[in-house]
This record gives structure tokens, sequence and C-alpha cells, in this order.
């Protein structure tokens, strides 16, 4: 278990692709020049008002990375924890961008949410590295299109389209054990398409504790993460088309020492209903349901003994959380000045619990903790996108929304019992302005507001080991954030070339402050609880330059500073002034994607990043690190090529993770793997 958790944020309300990528779009523009996340519409990336990157399949191929957030990490101004997803506490998953820190961002699996529904985490592995087709990275304040998880902005995994018979597949193994095989295969008949993605991923680990934090109950960090899924679309008629996906998702987890331990399983459903009466017109109806069980063992020390060397199951948390959502938006394309209208609704209700067994060095259960609640989201929206002049695009957009929080329970020593029930509304508006200039260049800015709401976790669930405890706070309230940014885009043949600048102010920032040790209940020496700050605010620059002079080569270069803090904190002066926790102040990558003679890939990677904190008061930190990475293919026949790849190739040891909670946390070592990748198409 984590202190990190502590920070994930909201439910979101809006979680529905207006316009997904078709087989019909990507015949229009090839894949890496269409975008559908940033206006909730198909068009091509250079008219694009906001702050955008782009990953391809390709550039995931040419990365040494097991899971999608090994692959963001060069992203500008996405946040994420320096370990990997399988190699940390489930809980500390984080997600956010432009430096405000937590969870305070919405990520999408085709555009519907896979944030966990009772923590708002995310877990990467859940998606299969073989069977995405794209990434797209939307940057900036999306909660008027998006609900409030995407606070900070919006990451939409695009899966591959079933739009041809196909297979693609990969095997690898390598360092400590390590194996993974991912696959996607597809069957396209006449106006229907069958898909199936399968992926397993395991490693037995490294010893991540630093030295001094070792000893007989010190063990690798492993996992083994399975995933399977069913999609499939069909045409029921010439205007009503139909598509669905079911997926089943679980990882075991053996976290630092042999009993601590975490199980999770998760079963998605999705469907969309999509109806186009008319050329530029379009009703999408789009329901699914979630279902997740989480089972984390929390390890103790019995009295006298060395925790490092003796350990007990000391709490058990059984975490089930259930969410289910609808929406139906209207869109339509014009000519002239109004050129399109999208107006949508949509409901989202989360139910979960968490039970927590307690138990003494025996084995004898000493008491039960219980946290439970639901919560209700209604929300529409509407934006309009306005050429008043052929150079000059407004996007406003505009969101309403309801929040409502009850039955929730909160039992645990010094918990409130029965919660009040809490109602909230915000209004959340946007105005995207984007000017093109001659010769390739356009300006554009954007004003903001969004609403974000506290998770069941953060609101009814507490977490101890012996001798600390952690505390939610049924009298959250939701955050607010105005945002304001500028910026500019170069498109000119071989470059592309986007820098931005931007500035927010959060209201009620949740965040966390230490407690007095007076005011703990009986057999804790330390605790935290979470709390709303009275104001934090973040700015920063943001910068992603992409050169490709031939189509051989592409080079890119990525830059993010972000000045992240907390400015008003009556409850803990210690705060105001500090760096967010996990957020360092400046960030680089470059990467280089080169084909040779006779197919042979290069992509060499190298990123920096400053120093961290580790908590809001700056007690821990984490090391500035520089880390490089290879990865390179050559191809023994026309559909099968050999791969390998490095991660941390001059094996840098730094400390990744240090958040005051668990000892000190070595990044990842040296590693390496080796493998096959196979690629059939219309078979």
């Amino acid at each position: 278990m984590s202190r990190s958790y502590l920070l994930a944020g909201g439910a979101l309300s809006c979680f529905v692709l207006a316009a997904p990528a078709s087989a019909e779009d990507a015949a229009a523009s090839p894949l890496n020049d269409i975008v559908v996340t940033a206006t909730r519409s198909a068009r091509a990336l250079a008219d694009v008002p906001s702050s955008v990157s782009v990953i391809t399949a390709e550039q995931i191929a040419g990365t040494p990375a097991r899971t999608i957030d090994d692959v963001l990490r060069r992203v500008p101004s996405v946040d994420l924890p320096i370990a990997s997803t399988n190699e940390q506490h489930p809980t500390n998953t984080i997600v956010s961008m432009r430096g405000l820190s937590g969870i305070r961002a919405l990520v999408l699996l085709d555009g519907v949410p896979i944030n966990d529904p009772f923590f708002g985490y995310v877990q990467w592995s859940e998606v299969p590295l073989q069977t995405i087709d794209r990434v797209e990275v939307v940057r900036g304040g999306g909660a008027p299109l998006w609900g409030n998880y995407a606070m900070g902005g919006v990451i939409n995994i695009l899966t591959r389209p079933i739009d041809q018979t196909s297979v693609v597949a990969e095997a690898a193994g390598g360092s400590r054990e390590s194996y993974r095989v991912d696959g996607h295969a597809a069957l396209a008949g006449n106006g229907y398409g069958v898909g199936l993605d399968a992926g397993i991923n395991h490693s037995d680990g490294y010893i991540q504790q630093v030295e001094s934090a070792r000893g007989a109950a010190t063990v690798p960090t492993a996992f083994t993460a399975r995933s399977v899924g069913l999609s499939g679309n069909a045409d029921l008629t010439p205007t009503l088309s139909a598509r669905g996906r079911a997926s089943y998702y679980d990882n075991d987890q053996t976290f630092l020492t042999r009993r601590n331990t975490n199980d999770q399983r998760t079963w998605r459903y999705t469907g969309t209903l999509t109806w186009k009466p008319r050329d530029g017109e379009s009703v999408d109806l789009t329901a699914f349901h979630n279902d997740e069980r989480f089972l984390t063992n929390n390890p103790g020390a019995p009295e006298g003994a060395n925790p490092n060397d003796v350990e007990f199951v000391q709490n058990s948390h059984r975490t089930r959380a259930h969410d289910t959502g609808v929406s139906l938006i209207w869109a339509k394309t014009f000519s002239g000045p109004l050129r399109a209208v999208s107006v949508g609704a949509d409901y989202h209700g989360v139910r979960g619990s968490d039970r927590a067994t307690i138990f003494d060095e025996t084995g004898a259960r000493v008491r039960l903790d219980t946290g439970s609640g639901n919560q209700r989201f209604l929300g529409g929206f509407a934006q309009a996108d306005l050429r008043p002049l052929d150079r000059l695009q407004l996007l406003l957009s505009v969101r309403y929304q309801d929040f409502y929080s009850y039955d929730g329970v909160d039992d645990t020593p010094g918990g409130l019992g029965k919660v009040a029930r809490r109602h909230d509304s915000d209004v959340d508006p946007r105005l995207s302005i984007r000017y093109q200039l001659p010769e390739g260049v356009a300006l554009r800015g954007a004003l903001y507001r969004a609403f974000r709401a506290p998770t069941l976790d953060n609101l009814y669930r507490g977490a101890s080991v012996p001798g600390y405890i952690l505390y939610g706070n049924a009298a959250l309230k939701p955050e607010t954030l105005e945002g304001v940014e500028a910026g500019f885009d170069v498109d000119r043949g071989a470059v592309r070339f986007q820098a931005t600048a931007y500035a927010s102010r959060i209201a009620d920032f949740l965040t966390y402050r230490y407690l007095d040790p007076a005011t703990l209940p009986a057999g804790f020496d330390i605790g935290a609880r979470l709390i709303n700050a009275g104001r934090a605010r973040t700015r920063g620059v943001e910068a992603e330059l992409t050169w490709k002079p031939r189509p051989t080569l592409t080079a890119t270069i990525a830059y993010t500073y972000a000045d992240s803090l907390v400015t008003r904190n009556p409850e803990d002066p210690a705060s105001i002034g500090v760096q967010q926790p996990g957020i360092p102040k400046h960030r680089a990558s470059a990467a280089v994607d080169w084909r040779g003679p006779y197919g042979i890939t290069l992509s060499p990677r190298v990123r920096y990043l400053a120093r961290t904190n580790g908590d809001p008061d700056a007690l821990y930190r984490t090391d500035a690190h520089f880390i490089a990475d290879l990865g390179a293919s050559v191809p023994v026949r026309r559909d099968v090529e050999l791969f390998g790849q490095i991660e941390n190739l001059f094996d840098r040891r730094y400390i990744g993770t240090n958040d005051g909670f668990t000892a000190a946390l070595y990044g990842k070592p040296f590693t390496a793997v080796t493998g096959v990748r196979i690629k059939l198409g219309a078979l």
C-alpha cells in the first residue's frame, strides 16, 4: 500500500467518444494525422486548437516498453510515477498532467474510461501493446467535454480497427525471467467485423528497497498480468451500426515482501449504437458497465522483531466496485461560418465498498474497518465550431455537471460512521481559439474551467499498518480549476513543432496533511488525513519537436517545465510554496527511429527527470536521473521480424520512489528482452 493513493481524484461523468475513428475516417487521411479526442470529432491534427501529441503503433513497437505508461513517460506534461505500473502498489499508479499531481487526468480505451471506479488509478497493463493502433494525448482542461477526471487532460488509447482480416502477435522474454505474449486477431466481412485480443505479461522482478531496508522477508516485486477481450461491429442497416466489447483482466503481484500481495480482477462491457440519418449528422448511444474486485494484503512485524526479517498479514483489504454509465450524443456538420455542433447528455453511477480485516501477530482478527458509498453523476454538454474567417477558428464548449454522493459509511478507528448525503454542481466552459498564419504557422489559446469530485476512496476508505493510519475524509469538497494557455504550432513538411505556456489556479485543492499524534486512536503513532487545501497553482511550458527528413528517419525532442505549488493551506503551512509530490520541475526526452538497409531499425531513446518530492512537505525526495533505452529489429521475412529491447542501457541506479510510507525504492535496473513480431494482413 502506498500513501500516494490519497491523491486519487474524482469520478468522471462524460465517457463516450462521439465519433470514433472508423474505417472511413482512416481512409480519409493517415491515422497519425487524424485525432478524435480533442474535439470529440475526427479531424486532422493540424486543425486542432489544442496541445496534442499522437503516439503511433510504429513508435510503440520501437520503444522498450512492457506497458503503455512506459511510452507515455516521454510525452510532454504527462505526469506518471517513475516506477512502471507493475512495479508499484496498484493504488500508486496515478496519472495527471501539467503539474497537477495525483490523479487528475482521464484515461480512455476507445473513448470509454479505464480509471478505476473506486480509487481512480489506471492499470496500464490492462491494454496489451499489440492491440493499440495509436494513443492521443490532449493536454489542458478537458472537463467541458469529458468530465471531471479530465481536469488536466485526456489520454485516449485507440485499439486496432476491425476493417480487415488480420493477425498481429508478439512474444518476448528476457531479464529476470520476464516474458510477454500479446496478440490481436480480426475477422472482417461484408458489413461486420469480429476481433479477439489477449495478452500475458510476467516478470520475477527486482529487489526495489535500498540495501538498509532489506532482510529475510524481502523479495523482488513480481507480477503476472493477463487480459482477454472480444470486440465486434456490424452494419445493421445502411444508416445504423453497432459495436461492442467485453474484456477480462487480472493481475497478481507480490510487492516488496512475501506477504505483501495484490490481486485484481476486472470485467468490462461496452456497447454503442450509431445512427446516421443523413450526411454530416450522427447520433451515438453508448452504455458501459465495469465490475472490479481488488484484494490487497499488507504486512506488519511482531512486537520487537525486525520488520525486514519477520512479517505477518496485519490487514487484508477487500474492495468491490461497480460503475455503470450511459450517454447520448448528437452531432452535425455544416458549411459556412458554423461548421459543427454537438450536444450530449450522460449518466454515471458508481458504488463500492472496502472491508479491511485487521489481524494481530497470532492471526487472530482484531477488528473490521469498512468504508462504502455511492456516487451519481448527471451531466450535459454542448459544443460549437465557428469559422468567422477562413483562418480563424473558435471552439466553444460548456458542460453542466451534477454530483450526488450518498449512502456513505466511514467505519474506521475514529471514523464518522454513517455520512450525510452531499450534493454539488458546476458549470465548466471552454473557449479555444486558433488562427492560421501563412507558411504553416498557427497561433492558439484557450480559457477553461474544470470540476473534479473526490473518489469513494478519498471519502470513505481508511488504511493502516502497525503504528500508522491513513484517513479518508467524508467532508471533502470538489476541486475547481480555472486555466489559461497560449501556444503556437509549426507544420512545415518534415517539421512539426508545438509549444504551449499554461497557468492554472485550483480552489479546494485535494491533498493530505500529517496529524498530531495526540489526536490519533490508540495504537497509532503516525497518521495523515485528506484535506481540501485553500489554493494551489500550476504553471509551465511544454514543447515537442518532430523532424522527419525522409520516410526512414524520424526524430522527436520534448521538454516540460512545471512549477506546481500549494499557495494557501491553513491546515498545513509547511506545504506552502513546496513543489507538488511527483512533479519534476524539468523533464526532457529525445527519440530517433531509423530504418536502414534490409529493413533493419534502430530506436534509441533518452530521458531526463529532475528530482521530485515524495510528500507535500518535501520530507522525502527522489533522485534526478538520466536514462537511455534502445530498441532494434530486423525482418526475417515479409511478415515476421525479430527484435531486441533494452531499458536503462547504462544501468543507472537512482531512487525512484520515496514517499515515506515504505523505504526508498530504486528505479528499474538494466533490463533486456528479445522476441519475435508477426503481422499478417488481409488473410
